[in-house]
């Protein structure tokens, strides 16, 4: 198996060579990908030559959707790439389609280079966490990986604004050089560590998710909570992305202090990831399940929530939240990928694809309700009533699942 076999030409468990290659890759293709984001959509608006309005809104469509799911549409061809070609490849196809969006006007051209760099990402992020639950067999090992992944990618999150607020002017380019030599730099780690002959595990049929593999699904209570949490808790998740940052840019006239709350999050991930992981660590030693600390995450998301519809001063109530959002994202984030990686589902690529679907569709869907409703009720002078509709359906309806998933181990 792969994971004997790196433990034994490495240190394990799973081997530090390829944990800190692993950690390297997603540090560089993150910070790549954190450096352009915060100034996409200006440099969007700056190009075309048709409705610029209309280009920024489908440009960011087509790369978040292509982002999320379109590794699927490859899920025939996936395990014929060994983990380093596929994973290599995904972030070179990234990196080209990133370099080459100062160059070009047309709005449909941006937008099909935008759905290639999704597509790189895609592919990446799918590669990377099938070929940790494969390396790594169990719940406590696994989750110390992702762990770690969550911390390299937090660390981008926290710099790559940076870079593009100092290198991003009218001329872009140097910008997405940068950008490209991040892609290209997190496909040359791979070199060192990754095996060029090990494949990711095929699905049980054509399809991303097989008919057979989602019935049986359905019919599995305990796979059933853990799709029914990944769902919920990207749903809340998304909301510091679209109505908390909303919230924060209509509240506070500082530019440091709002830059200061939505950073906070990758901030402190960077520095207590590791202790928040040492303590989940022995839950799990203590019997806890994966699905206990998913839905505790979850939950955590909901308080944070809560935090800022109970009519706290708005600072106390802004830095409460970001503080909450902070630890359930330690929580819940790294704890996804364990938990689909452990699902009673022959292949592991098979159930990455779910977890794909499921956090696309949270998110997604997250997304609209924190740009769409919160909007609507913060013009109406009723923000306050939003967080109370995220918080407490959240906290009950994620409650209620952990005490019926509870009594049935009991």
């Amino acid at each position: 198996m792969l994971g004997a076999e790196v433990g034994e030409s490495t240190v394990s468990p799973g081997g530090r060579r390829v944990r800190v290659v692993l950690a390297v890759d997603q540090l560089l293709v993150a910070l790549g990908l954190f450096s352009l984001f915060p100034v996409l959509g200006v440099m969007l608006a700056s190009q075309g030559s048709a409705s610029n309005a209309a280009l920024v809104g489908v440009g960011l469509f087509c790369y978040t959707a292509s982002a999320g799911l379109s590794a699927l549409l490859l899920n025939r061809w996936l395990p014929r790439l060994s983990y380093r070609h596929g994973m290599a490849g995904s972030a070179l196809l990234s990196a080209v389609a990133f370099g080459l969006l100062p160059y070009v006007r047309a709005g449909w051209v941006l937008c099909g280079l935008l759905v290639l760099a999704g597509l790189g990402v895609s592919v990446h992020f799918v590669l990377s966490r099938v070929f940790v639950a494969e390396l790594v067999r169990d719940d406590i090992g696994r989750n110390r990986i992702y762990s770690l992944l969550q911390i390299a990618v937090n660390a981008a999150a926290a710099v790559g604004p940076l870079v593009a607020s100092v290198t991003f002017a009218a001329d872009p380019r140097l910008l997405l050089a940068i950008v490209s030599l991040c892609y290209v730099g997190g496909a040359a780690s791979l070199c060192f560590a990754m095996p060029s002959r090990e494949y990711p595990p095929p699905t049980s049929g054509r399809w991303p998710v097989s008919r057979a593999v989602l019935g049986r699904a359905l019919r599995s209570a305990e796979i059933v909570r853990v799709l029914v949490v990944c769902v919920v808790g990207a749903f809340v998740y998304a909301q510091f992305f679209s109505a908390f940052a909303l919230f924060v840019a209509d509240s506070f006239s500082s530019v440091a202090l709002r830059a200061g709350l939505l950073a906070a999050p990758a901030i402190l991930i960077v520095l207590l990831q590791a202790a928040v992981t040492k303590v989940v660590t022995r839950l799990l030693e203590a019997g806890v399940k994966p699905f206990t600390v998913l839905g505790a995450g979850t939950m955590v998301f909901g308080v944070a929530m809560l935090f800022l519809g109970a009519g706290l001063p708005l600072v106390a109530g802004a830095v409460l939240a970001a503080a909450m959002f902070s630890l359930a994202e330690m929580l819940f984030t790294p704890m996804v990928s364990t938990a689909f990686a452990g699902l009673p589902i022959e292949s592991s690529l098979e159930s990455f694809n779910l977890r794909q679907v499921c956090w696309t569709v949270g998110e997604a869907l997250g997304s609209l309700a924190g740009g769409g409703l919160y909007l609507w009720l913060r013009l109406r002078g009723e923000a306050w009533l939003y967080w109370h509709l995220l918080a407490w359906p959240t906290l009950a309806g994620i409650g209620v699942l952990l005490v019926v998933s509870a009594r049935r181990r009991a």
